[in-house]
């Protein structure tokens, strides 16, 4: 029997929010939606645009401060935290790190920031630069290796730092090795993630390894799990499990998208304002005019979320042929 349907109106704000600080980059990566295509003018998010949006929420436990581009290019970054962390439990991103100066690796201790995820998808100097487009790996580890020195000099545990490896076929024989990275930078977390592909530069179906690992691949994962174990580093994939178990696959049913909660229970809001239901659709969506539910700088938030388009959306997603975004997440990529 097919689970009941939910329903189109939730009824209130969700509690947890994902706000693109800028869609301006600093990289150029080669699996990233940005550098193949140009979804909307370059902007960076104000904090006066911030404050009015996440004023509306009764209840925030979680603020996501990324989206389509580097947070640290945002000038207004670190007063965007430390506002947030007076009314929300925990804030965090993801940052190439290219651009973590002392000074600004001093400030993102300071401003309260819960969590800094480093995006870096290599343990080399070659594919770094094959894969993010630009040379800036040993500047990247001096950076990331600066913070967690500076945050020992001053006895502070947060943010938490971890690094994190979108695997692919192009990269999948450097995860132990990245594993060690992160140990030898004193990072305590790895994170890997499955390719989000929509055959763009290397984001390719022949690039995934989600369900079609080969056994030279299943070996690099497991010995990158191993390697952890014994380095007292963390690894860790999507949905908390582990690498080897996510990239095995295993979920072939005809609805595979719908055990996501995230339309009910997320929001994410761009840098020029347009709300869109996650932060992975803006990748895979091949109409992303259709993407946008409203827009939060023009609308109340409350007549977004349970306004006709995203009602439409939710009542889509529970059928059999769901939105655009939506039709392979959960057996192809994401969650």
């Amino acid at each position: 029997m097919a689970p009941p349907s939910r329903p189109p109106v939730v009824g209130r704000l969700p509690r947890s929010l994902y706000l693109e600080t800028t869609n301006r980059c600093d990289s150029k990566c080669q699996t990233c939606i940005r550098t193949f295509e140009t979804l909307e003018p370059p902007a960076d998010l104000s904090l006066e645009h911030v404050r009015k949006i996440t004023e509306q929420f009764p209840v925030l436990d979680r603020v996501v401060l990324h989206g389509i581009g580097e947070p640290l290019l945002n000038p207004q970054i670190f007063d965007i935290v430390a506002y947030l962390k007076t009314r929300v439990a925990e804030v965090l991103f993801n940052s190439d790190a290219i651009g973590l100066t002392l000074d600004r690796a001093r400030r993102l201790i300071e401003c309260g920031l819960d969590e800094y995820r480093v995006s870096m998808d290599a343990a080399t100097t070659a594919t770094y630069r094959l894969l993010r487009g630009v040379d800036r790996f040993e500047r990247v580890k001096a950076n990331v290796a600066r913070l967690i020195a500076l945050q020992r000099d001053l006895g502070r545990r947060t943010p938490r730092v971890s690094l994190w490896f979108t695997a692919s076929r192009a990269n999948v024989e450097e995860l132990p090795s990245f594993v060690q990275l992160a140990a030898d930078l004193g990072v305590g977390e790895v994170y890997v993630q499955r390719l989000v592909f929509n055959g763009l530069g290397l984001a390719t179906d022949a690039n995934a390894l989600h369900g079609t690992l080969r056994a030279r691949e299943q070996a690099q994962l497991a010995e990158a799990e191993n390697r952890a174990t014994q380095l007292g580093v963390a690894i860790r994939s999507s949905g908390l499990t582990t690498p080897l178990a996510s990239f095995r696959g295993g979920d072939r049913s005809a609805r595979h998208w719908a055990g996501c909660q995230r339309p009910w229970t997320l929001a994410y809001v761009t840098a020029n304002g347009n709300v869109l239901p996650c932060c992975i659709s803006p990748w895979v969506a091949r109409d992303y005019r259709a993407l946008i539910l409203g827009n939060a700088f023009t609308e109340p938030f409350a007549a977004i979320w349970d306004g006709e388009r995203y009602r439409r959306f939710r009542t889509d997603f529970e059928t059999d042929t769901p939105p655009d975004p939506c039709r392979g997440c959960g057996l192809l990529w994401s969650i």
